[in-house]
This record gives structure tokens, sequence and C-alpha cells, in this order.
């Protein structure tokens, strides 16, 4: 009996032993740990610490270890901490997701899309980041302050913050994810015609583009206007939609005096495909519209001599191969509408603005390190560096002081050069117009389209355009069900309605089978986060 005794009081003298030397070692570490970790200045922490980072290295032209890469070099000096990158290239999403759903996370990860941040921030697989931002950071709290809506961008439904933003804010991105109409200005000066000013003038301009030889070939080869996809899209011809008012995008979410609309069902997205489908009856918009893809487009634009008469683009440099196009191409303003109506030009809310920054896993054994590690991407050099190139390497300094971009080297083009050079998007930064676009960096090449924009596009730009909105978990799962087949529905009926002209006697059964999609539980989804959005600018706004 006194054995057992003896024996039991042994038991517990142990355990309790082994709780207190656990006990202690952990306040040691954590002593250890705090001791090492400065909350301000550089380095970092004072002995070197390793953080994994999975990354999406999206291009054969990028290292094998971003490593190699001179800025992450210098970071590491700085901060003496060191990156063990993850870099499965084109795996990378099947990566993140085996990752995110076993449970065997990496410290950092960057590039999670909005439903993985609801769902897995919700499930605790993310940190918040609202305290550490706050506590640690200098240059995140800064673009807070400076920027509200990059708070509001990442704020999720629950209200915690489980990603860092990114900001490209280039004044090119000013209509982000939609083209620019470009017109054949020589072909209008040869045929002693006006650039057009409203949908009848181009009507009439695109006509003579078809039946007088412009190109003076003596071909009917002309093809007045070509597009690919489909009319709400870029390259589609959305800009041309805009001229009735439609504010066009391919994702048809829009916002009229505070109410959520689906722009498939207004009364000028119908004026404007019934006019769309009176030009392709003339045969005036390529045949092929529907059918080509991008490469097939490209082909009849750099035709020589010249067949396209007008195609909605994203910059004429980017989609022309041979400076010549410059002497036969500009930009056409933006054109009146139905009885000299005014247009309503699509614009980003916040270009460039996204949610692709950095996450912090419940791996993470040093937050607050993470974090500091983080923020030092968002220095205003070290973002453009990170995004374009080094300064003294592929940023070259002008007589003016800001930096440019000159040719690349021989056998090699600007976006391969910029790879090798730089991370480009697949990491964190932030470049704001001012002073990122203007004092710093100034990409030259894109000033003709940036000029034209400010000039003739913005007067006529959409007073309330679409906010970066972000859904819940939930919401996600839902929008998912309803908008794919919503968008399709509607492209593909607009496709019908432009070859056949069927519009009118269709018009109210295809809002009728929009509604059996759940077209009104789209509208109350979008309706809820775009109030949500709106709620928090406003309260970041005011220093909330």
């Amino acid at each position: 009996m006194r054995r057992k005794k003896f024996l039991k009081r042994l038991s517990w003298c142990v355990i309790v032993c082994f709780v207190v030397s656990i006990i202690a070692v952990s306040t040691m570490m954590l002593v250890s740990a705090s001791s090492n970790f400065n909350k301000t200045g550089f380095p970092i922490v004072k002995n070197k610490v390793t953080l994994t980072i999975l990354v999406n290295n999206y291009s054969a032209d990028m290292p094998k270890d971003y490593n190699e890469y001179n800025q992450f070099k210098r970071l590491e000096k700085l901060t003496n901490v060191h990156i063990k990158w993850i870099m499965p290239g084109s795996q990378f999403a099947e990566k993140k997701s085996l990752m995110l759903a076993s449970g065997d996370l990496p410290d950092i990860i960057f590039g999670c899309t909005d439903f993985e941040l609801a769902k897995y921030g919700g499930m605790g697989v993310f940190k918040p980041l609202e305290k550490l931002i706050d506590q640690y950071t200098t240059n995140l709290k800064n673009i807070f302050k400076k920027h509200p809506a990059t708070k509001a961008l990442v704020t999720a439904p629950d209200g915690h913050i489980y990603t860092t933003p990114r900001v490209n804010e280039g004044p090119w991105m000013y209509r982000e994810g939609m083209g620019v109409g470009v017109i054949n200005v020589k072909w209008i000066k040869d045929l002693g015609l006006n650039m057009p000013t409203n949908i009848d003038e181009f009507e009439k301009v695109m006509i003579a583009f078809k039946t007088k030889d412009p190109n003076k070939n003596g071909k009917a080869d002309e093809i007045p206007i070509t597009a690919i996809g489909n009319p709400m899209e870029m390259h589609g011809l959305g800009y041309l939609m805009d001229s009735f008012g439609v504010s066009a995008r391919w994702y048809f979410a829009d916002v009229r005096n505070g109410k959520v609309v689906f722009l498939g069902t207004l009364p000028e997205y119908k004026e404007a495909i019934k006019w769309l489908s009176k030009l392709w009856k003339e045969g005036l918009i390529d045949k092929e519209w529907f059918t080509q893809d991008y490469a097939k487009k490209a082909s009849k634009l750099n035709a020589q001599p010249y067949i396209v008469g007008y195609a909605d683009l994203w910059d004429i440099n980017d989609d022309f191969s041979s400076k010549k196009a410059h002497d036969y191409y500009d930009y056409m303003p933006p054109l009146k509408g139905p009885n000299g109506r005014k247009p309503v030009m699509y614009r980003a809310a916040y270009p460039g603005y996204d949610r692709w920054g950095a996450v912090i896993t419940r791996a993470c054994k040093m937050p607050e390190v993470a974090i500091r590690y983080i923020d030092t991407m968002y220095d205003e050099k070290m973002s453009v560096e990170l995004i374009e190139g080094e300064f003294g390497v592929r940023l070259k300094k002008s007589p003016e002081g800001w930096y440019y971009i000159p040719d690349p080297p021989a056998g090699m083009n600007q976006q391969q050069w910029r790879c090798k050079v730089s991370p480009a998007h697949s990491v964190p930064w932030a470049v704001f117009e001012d002073p990122g676009y203007t004092k710093i960096l100034r990409l030259t090449y894109t000033d003709q389209k940036v000029n034209f924009m400010k000039k003739y596009v913005a007067p006529y730009a959409d007073p309330d355009p679409w906010p970066p909105v972000f859904y819940s978990a939930d919401e996600s799962d839902k929008m998912n069900q309803i908008q794919t087949n919503l968008i399709d529905y509607a492209n593909r009926k607009a496709a019908e309605w432009i070859m056949k002209g069927t519009i009118d006697k269709e018009w109210n059964a295809y809002i009728k089978e929009l509604n059996k999609m759940k077209l009104q539980e789209w509208l109350k989804i979008n309706q809820a986060a775009y109030e949500r959005f709106m709620k928090n600018l406003k309260a970041f706004s005011s220093g909330k």
C-alpha cells in the first residue's frame, strides 16, 4: 500500500517537474525570441532567422531561387532574415491548395485568392494582421493612412485583415481590364473625312472604309471593325458600347444611384446591342469576331498594307508590332450616343488594386518578424524595384531625375528582361501614381495613351464605378454558382442578337431567363458586398 502511494507521489512529482521544465523552456524560448527581435530599425533580428515563403514564380525567365535577385540579397542583409523560397512554377495553384488543405504550411504565402482569404482566414489558417500591422509596420500603416481604400480593399467581411494589398496605380490603368478605341487616322485623312464625334458619323466613316479602298491596293480586303471575345470585354467593343451609357465591363456589375445593377438588363445595353447588330448587317464588323482569337486579330492589325479601320486595344504600343503603326493609328475620342447623349465611359474605381499580397499562416512562429519583413517590401523605392527592376540596371536615370526603362538587351524582349531582374507580379508591392509613376519612375511609352485618356475619356467617366468588393466564403460559393451562368448566357445572347437582329423579339424572355438563373440573388449579394466596402471606406477615410 505504502509502495503504491510512494509510486503515485513519485509520478505526480515527475509530471509536475516535466510541466515546469516545459514552461521554463518555453519561457526561455519566448524571452530569447523577444530579445532577438527589434521592434523598430534594422536589422529586424540580431541573430539571423529563416522564414519560408510560397511564391508564384510564373515565368521561366525567373531564377530558380529568388535569393538570386539582388533586391532580396539586399533585404536579407538589411533585415537579417533569410528566406527559403518554395517555388512550384506552373503548379503554384495546386501546391497552394494542397498546403492549405493538408495544413503543411509555409510561414508566408504570396498570392491567395479572395475565396481562400475568406475561407481559410475564418478557419484560423491565416493570422489576422491588423494588430501586427498597427504595432510593427511603418510602410503599410502609412499606406493605409494615405490611401484608405487599400485598407477597405483588404478588410474581410468578418472585419479582420488576412492579407496585405498590392497596388500598381499606373495612370495607364485608368481603364483597367478594358480597352480604348483605336482608329485608322490615315485612312480618314486620305478619304477627306473627319474624326467621328458620334455614333452616326462613326457608321458613315466605317462605310467609307469598307467601300472606298482606303489602303489603295485595289482589293476589297478592308475590315472596318475587328474584335474578339464578347461585346463587354477588352478587345471586344466595350468602348463603343460606352457611347450608349453602358460603362461596359466583363463582369456586368455596376452601381446606379447607390443600387447594384446587372448591366445586361439595362435599356442602354439593349440599344447598344441593336446598333452593333445594324453595323453587322451592313458588313462593317469582322465576320470572325466571335470565332477568332487574339493571335488572329493581331495578324489582321499588323497586315501590310493595313486592312483594319477600328478596334478596341489596350495600347497601340502593345498591339502593333511596328512603330510605323503610329503613322496610321491613333486613339479615337469617345462618341456621343443616340440623339447626342453623352457617353458613360468605364473606369476602374481603384486602378491596379488587388488582394494578392502576403498572408502569414498559423505555422509561422515569428509573425512579428514576418510582418516587419513584408513591410520592407512596401517601401516606395523598393516596391518600384520589385515590380520593374533595379535602379541603375533596368531602370536608368533621366537628366530630369526620374527613372525610365530603356530598350532591352539584344535577343530579349521587355517581359523577359523584367523577369530576369525582378520578381514582378509574383510578390507584394505598392506603387502609387504619385510619387511612384511621376517622381520615381516614368513609363514614357504609355504617355500617348495616358494623355489621351486624361483629355478625352476622363470627362465622361462613370461617376460611381464598381469597387473591388470582398465576398465572404458563403457569398463566394453562391457567386461562383450564379455569376458564370448569368454572364455566359448574357454573352451568348448578345452574340446571337448581333448576328440575327432578334433582340426586340427575345428581350422579355431573356430577362425572365436571367431571373430563373438567380439574378435577384446575384443583385442581393453584390448589394451587400458593395455597401460593406463603402462602409469600411467611409470609416477608414475618417481615421477609424
